[in-house]
């Protein structure tokens, strides 16, 4: 009979640590299952205690029935637990999703979208007077086919930066190699095209003198850097800094043309400084093509034609 009672007390210990504390009963194929076996379990070492005989089939019995009860015993504290578990992880608040590290946009950068081209004459147009435009190339072919509507925001008092690369750098030699394939261009064509700039420059300046207050053309040795646009507003009361961004347009030097590519717009923001700094930075280091003290000073020692002025190819 003690046999008896402990087995009963053992298959009501089972249930109980079956629930979890607090918890409402709760039943899954699985509890169903080891609670089957418990009873299954129950049953064999009950007939087998009652039957009447020392046979081998009694001890048998009793043996099944106590395996039984052992295994749902376990099994049922093991489900117990696993249950305990999944309601915990259940509970546990959602993770807030990771932050990215890029900025949004619209953000601090001031990331405004992209251009597919960057049209220079509408540009201009967009440029009021009173603000500057400062225009970083390799060299803007265009320059020439688009020297009337450079003129005309001249003549309207927007101030125009341009910044080339020496037509004698090493560096334009090997973007010129980059975009040949698609421009046939050669370095001696980009000398040409350069004194030919310069040449048309001195002459508009003789008949209006705006060219000469409102325009500045530099260049540097070094590396390309990046194709740039820069609107800026007008200057300090100061007179020490020019006006802030407004926007810029940059772009990256591929095997297309500087201005054959998209162009990433920028406001007023973290990143337009840094391509202003990056601007003031070169052109402190260049050196002065238009306007000279000397108007009849060569810019460079090659001047053997000219690239014709209908020719559009983009900057290099």
């Amino acid at each position: 009979m003690e046999d008896r009672k402990n087995v009963v007390a053992g298959a009501h210990a089972a249930a109980a640590a079956a629930r979890p504390r607090g918890a409402q009963p709760w039943w899954s194929r699985t509890t169903a299952l080891l609670g089957l076996l418990l009873a299954l379990g129950v049953g064999f070492v009950l007939a087998g205690l009652v039957a009447r005989g020392e046979g081998m089939w009694r001890t048998v019995v009793v043996d099944a029935g106590f395996t039984l009860v052992t295994v749902s015993i376990v099994g049922l504290v093991l489900d117990s637990a696993l249950a305990q578990l999944r309601a915990r992880l259940d509970a546990r608040p959602a993770k807030a999703p990771a932050r990215s590290s890029a900025a949004p946009a619209g953000g601090s950068q001031g990331l405004d979208g992209v251009r597919e081209e960057v049209d220079l004459v509408q540009l201009l147009k967009d440029v009021r007077p009173g603000q500057e435009l400062w225009w970083m190339d390799t060299f803007p072919l265009t320059f020439a086919g688009d020297l009337d509507a450079i003129h005309r925001a001249l003549c309207s008092g927007v101030r125009i930066r341009l910044l080339v690369l020496e037509p004698r750098s090493p560096s334009l030699t090997y973007r010129l190699r980059e975009i040949r394939q698609h421009y046939g261009l050669s370095p001696m064509d980009l000398r040409r095209s350069f004194d030919t700039l310069c040449s048309q420059l001195r002459v508009l300046a003789e008949v209006d003198a705006s060219v000469v207050d409102n325009l500045e053309v530099r260049a540097y040795d070094g590396l390309p850097g990046a194709p740039m646009y820069l609107v800026l507003g007008e200057n300090r009361s100061d007179g020490e800094r020019s006006g802030e961004v407004l926007r810029a347009l940059s772009s990256y030097y591929l095997l297309d043309a500087s201005q054959d590519m998209p162009y990433i717009e920028w406001r007023a923001g973290a990143f337009a400084d840094r391509l202003r700094d990056y601007y003031e930075h070169q052109w402190n280091g260049a050196h002065v093509v238009f306007p000279l003290e000397n108007g009849d000073r060569k810019v460079s020692t090659v001047h053997t034609g000219n690239i014709p002025t209908t020719q559009r190819v983009g900057g290099a």
